[in-house]
């Protein structure tokens, strides 16, 4: 029965560690191949449920999950949420060394189905270059995605060693503390020096296909900060649910057509200056939109160039929602479902700051009745939608 104890694995303090590296590279009696094979799910919880982690042992073999990824070559879902200590309200992501991406993409190409990291600053090309390599993944979440700008970045180069990240009326200075003469007291010498040495010996695996990169199975993406002109070098022809955040503004989301198959019907969207006219026409099969836009920023005259039959859902998350006054995001949808431009549209969930409002208005109404705007936002509020994502 032991077999089976090392199949799903969850790892919430970091003294843990040490003692389960040499677990899992150990080869039991009577068995050829070691415990950390078996393992199907790596779940790394360092810095959360109100238990200490010294960052510091971050740079201790961080870059390879401190040797947990070789350890376990045969992982379908890997999900790390590393968060240092809490100096400061939001939370800084980690300064991560390229070796961490590269040893990702070396060892579970052909394995992984469900990749989720929190706590990372990685640069979009390197989200780029690692994925490509993952033909198996079904589900993608990747927060703390940084800009990859061709006039002031090498594309895969070594990242700076050092970064400023403003917060609120200061900059704070991230240091990357890689440093190979410093004794390591959490590991022993040897594993110390395996560590170092795989620094720097990692590289990408080979790959001899040219863009659009195809990731056949993938259902579920979640990127905070996308850049568009990145992703339209992949190609997802079974995607399901989106769910994206863009910090920088775009005149139109044409960029974003070559990842918006039939199958893609769940979107999730935070960005500034895009209508749901925008986003209609770029997704015609969406059934759930959830816009996470504040509204000073909420175009007030969208255009929709041809009806869309699909939409069923909408939900309007914001912090700057007036009490006092029907949303303006509301009204606009309320116009298009009068000119039969959202024509299966049942639902509309407003979300203000986590507080919900139950009043409910049959959209049947909205359609003929012109003294709803006196009566505030014509809208249907549920406290449950449609799934944004499946469990593997």
């Amino acid at each position: 029965m032991e077999i089976y104890l090392f199949e799903i694995i969850k790892i919430s303090r970091f003294e843990q560690v040490p003692v389960l590296l040499r677990c899992l590279r150990t080869v039991p009696s009577k068995s050829t191949i070691s415990r950390g094979y078996r393992c199907q799910r790596l779940d790394i919880y360092l810095g959360s449920e109100d238990i200490f982690y010294n960052d510091e042992v971050w740079y201790e073999g961080g870059h390879m999950f401190w040797g947990l990824i070789p350890a376990c070559p045969n992982l379908k879902i890997l999900i790390a949420r590393v968060i240092g200590a809490p100096t400061t309200p939001l939370v800084v992501p980690h300064l991560t060394h390229i070796a961490l991406w590269k040893t990702i993409a070396t060892h579970y190409s052909h394995t992984l189905r469900r990749l989720e990291l929190y706590g990372f600053s990685i640069r979009m090309d390197r989200v780029e270059m690692m994925l490509r390599y993952l033909s198996n993944l079904e589900a993608c979440r990747i927060a703390h995605v940084k800009p990859f700008d061709p006039l002031e970045n090498v594309y895969d180069e070594e990242e700076p060693k050092e970064r400023e990240i403003p917060l609120r009326f200061r900059l704070i200075c991230l240091v990357d503390s890689w440093d190979e003469t410093e004794v390591l007291r959490w590991f022993d010498s040897d594993i110390a020096a395996e560590f170092q040495e795989s620094r720097a010996k990692a590289c990408w695996p080979q790959f001899n296909s040219s863009s659009p990169y195809t990731l056949p199975k993938l259902h579920t993406l979640h990127l905070h900060n996308l850049y568009m002109e990145r992703i339209g070098t992949f190609s997802f022809p079974r995607l399901q649910h989106l769910d994206i955040t863009c910090s920088k503004e775009y005149d139109n989301l044409d960029l974003l057509n070559g990842i918006s198959p039939p199958t893609l019907t769940h979107l999730m969207f935070g960005g500034a200056n895009v209508s749901i006219a925008q986003i209609a026409d770029c997704f015609p099969h969406l059934r759930y939109l959830g816009l996470n836009i504040e509204t000073g920023n909420y175009p007030s005259t969208p255009t929709f160039h041809v009806p869309h039959r699909n939409l069923e859902i909408v939900e309007l998350i914001s912090w700057n929602f007036d009490d006092t006054h029907t949303p303006r995001m509301t009204c606009d949808i309320i116009d298009a479902v009068r000119i039969e431009k959202l024509p299966s549209l049942r639902v509309i969930k407003v979300t203000r700051s986590g507080e919900r409002d139950d009043t409910i208005l049959p959209f049947k109404d909205a359609r003929s009745d012109n003294s709803l705007y006196d009566n505030g936002p014509a809208a249907l509020f549920v406290n449950s939608v449609l799934p944004l994502d499946k469990p593997l």
